[in-house]
């Protein structure tokens, strides 16, 4: 499921990033890769913060709908 679909307070594993390969590099410099826990902390004017290997990041809702997650 997209990960726009995970509830704030849920934490889901990465499947796959189904974005442009400029866009997946940089998700990965943050450590958004497959095989990794992600949690959704919050929604805020569309866009999700996110939490991954205890740092937090905002993204924007485009880009969460194309991160994969397997609850």
């Amino acid at each position: 499921m997209p990960l726009t679909m995970l509830s704030p307070g849920k934490e889901a594993v990465i499947e796959v990033c189904r974005t442009k390969d400029t866009t997946r590099k940089f998700l990965e410099g943050l450590g958004i890769i497959p095989g990794v826990s992600i949690s959704v902390i919050s929604e805020f004017s569309g866009n999700l913060i996110v939490a991954v290997k205890g740092s937090r990041f905002a993204l924007n809702r485009g880009v969460a709908q194309q991160v994969l997650v397997q609850a």
